[in-house]
């Protein structure tokens, strides 16, 4: 299959580099290549360049919203961004039996450090984290203040590290569907989907009508759930007409590359179009989706071929993308971006200057997951 990135010479990356357009949307490596996927107009671009001496040039002086992923990239196959404007560990909180896994040749196990945080002396430092008490995601939150004012805040994830990108490498497709379906609850059937997007991407497999109408179906539920959960009672309604429907109540397995695991089983439509009645938020386009459910198959084998493909999906809390490649119908490598990594930088630009009481607020608004960054 033809790529659908551009490979970039050392000289050409740099000079992309060293521009603030266009800008990043997500950055991460394999052995050989780092990636960067830039939003270019209303389309996103992927460029690649090859690892030279264990670096590459750092987007981060120019894109501060690269410094996550670089340390990121750093901690899981090693590679420095030459230039980056923060060398501290991401990921890797010193209790892995080897530092950066996803190497060629992993190393020895880094010594366990106390969390780093780029604070002024002159601050004071509130920590709050990484568990506090409640249903919180796993986070370190550093609040450097001058009294009740935030100067700023900094934030350290990692605790919730799975070794999902390890985990989903040498398998199939199928196989590795459910490993991208549980990355985020809150967004399964969204990940779920950019995963299947990607996998039919990089194979040219085309899904049946039925199913991609289904896709449509769950993907606003989740949407209206999610917009529910501050009135649980109309969410949870909701996800019951889901599990009537689609057999889990979080449709999650429900989505396969190549189509749908199953199709909308009797009494699933209509139990979904009363949890939807006088819901405002999409349940218009629910009720119109299966009202116009065409007849057919609801999935295709896929071939077992060699590919590279990207997948989309706009999720409950924001877009979300995916990136593969395939070797004769196994995964070489793979790579998934959460919404939550612009979510959670968002919050440490919200909070510098605001009051140390807004912090609570902040978060109730961003509803933050720690699962999507961690991996």
């Amino acid at each position: 299959m033809s790529s659908p990135r551009e490979v970039l010479t050392r000289d050409a990356w740099a000079h992309m580099a060293g521009e603030p357009s266009p800008p990043l949307l997500a950055l991460w490596a394999d052995t050989r290549e780092v990636y960067a996927l830039l939003h270019v107009g209303a389309v996103a671009k992927l460029v690649s360049t090859e690892v030279a001496d264990g670096g590459y040039p750092a987007l981060s002086p120019i894109r501060p919203a690269a410094a996550w992923f670089e340390r990121m990239v750093r901690d899981l196959w090693g590679h420095t961004a030459i230039g980056g404007t923060d060398l501290r560990p991401w990921l890797d909180h010193g209790h892995w039996p080897h530092s950066t896994p996803m190497a060629l040749r992993p190393g020895p196990a880094s010594r366990a450090e106390p969390a780093e945080f780029a604070m002024g002396e002159e601050l004071d430092q509130i920590p709050l984290g990484p568990v506090r008490g409640g249903i919180e995601p796993a986070a370190h939150l550093r609040l450097g203040v001058r009294g009740e004012t935030v100067a700023s805040l900094e934030v350290r994830l990692g605790y919730t590290h799975k070794g999902t990108l390890t985990l989903m490498r040498g398998k199939s497709p199928r196989a590795a569907a459910r490993f991208a379906a549980r990355l985020a609850g809150e967004a399964t059937v969204a990940h779920s989907i950019a995963f299947a997007r990607a996998t039919e991407a990089a194979l040219g497999c085309e899904v049946p009508p039925r199913a991609a109408a289904l896709r449509d179906v769950m993907a606003e539920l989740e949407r209206i759930a999610y917009g529910l959960d501050s009135a649980a009672a109309g969410a949870e309604t909701v996800r019951r007409a889901a599990g009537i429907g689609f057999g889990h109540r979080l449709m999650m397995d429900c989505v396969i590359p190549g189509g749908v695991a199953a199709d909308i089983a009797p009494g699933g439509a209509e139990a979904i179009r009363r949890a939807v009645s006088g819901v405002e938020n999409g349940a218009a386009l629910v009720r119109d989706l299966l009202a116009g459910l065409p007849d057919g198959a609801v999935s295709v084998p896929l071939p077992v071929e060699s590919g590279e493909g990207i997948g989309f999906a706009r999720g409950p809390g924001g877009d979300i993308w995916h990136w593969l490649r395939l070797d004769h119908g196994q995964i070489a490598s793979v790579f998934m971006v959460d919404a939550a990594w612009a979510r959670w930088a968002e919050l440490e630009v919200m909070m510098a200057g605001g009051q140390t009481d807004d912090l609570p607020a902040v978060l109730a608004a961003l509803r933050l997951s720690s699962s999507g960054v961690d991996l």
